[in-house]
């Protein structure tokens, strides 16, 4: 019985040992997307916006160059851009158009880089609503000091115990809804680089001026 007494109070103080708050979680989540950022990444996110309805985009970033499809009701379309260049391709048609690339491009472009979440730790106050096994779901409260509308008031984000890598990430911001999902570290530069021979058919139109 002493042995056992011994053990379960060893173990409680483990467990508050490797307790962690929600502000420890994000920041080690932080830390290992920094750490994996050069493997390049791809997310998916669903955005709903008022009477446009639903448009799912699926975005690659490796370096410097980015890929983003984004599918909707009306059009569907496969960019690539890198430091200078873009490349639009509609699906269904017959061209690619090349064009120079407009100046804030790539900071307007939602989820390209793993810097979308070096805010939350700042401007939220960050509680562990629920956790099991696998993942912990943290409710983000923006902080009262925070005026700016570009920061959504809520958040919702789940991350893997295993890997502190995120799983999804939820907010509404000026009407509109999005959900972030399907992280994925690890990708080819293929994936990001505009090549010819992947659009078969297809004619590149050179605008550039």
């Amino acid at each position: 019985m002493k042995r056992l007494l011994c053990f379960a109070i060893a173990f409680l103080s483990a467990t508050v040992t490797f307790a962690q708050t929600g502000l420890e979680i994000v920041t080690r989540m932080n830390q290992r997307m920094l750490d994996r950022q050069s493997e390049g990444m791809c997310m998916s996110a669903d955005v709903k916006i008022p009477v446009m309805g639903t448009v799912t985009t699926k975005t690659y970033a490796y370096g410097n160059k980015r890929r983003m499809d984004v599918e909707s009701s009306k059009i569907n379309t496969i960019t690539f851009i890198d430091d200078t260049l873009q490349w639009t391709y509609v699906k269904g048609s017959t061209e690619v158009v090349l064009t120079n690339l407009n100046i804030g491009k790539r900071s307007d472009t939602p989820g390209t880089d793993t810097g979308m979440f070096d805010d939350i730790p700042g401007a939220y106050d960050i509680t562990i609503k629920s956790q099991n096994a696998v993942k912990w779901e943290l409710q983000c409260k923006r902080k009262k000091n925070i005026d700016d509308d570009d920061y959504p008031k809520h958040l919702t984000l789940e991350v893997r115990k295993e890997t502190y890598e995120p799983i999804s990430m939820i907010f509404k911001v000026m009407g509109i809804s999005m959900t972030m999902h399907h992280f994925i570290f690890g990708i080819p530069e293929s994936k990001v680089t505009f090549n010819p021979d992947d659009f078969p058919g297809v004619t590149v139109v050179d605008q550039r001026k």
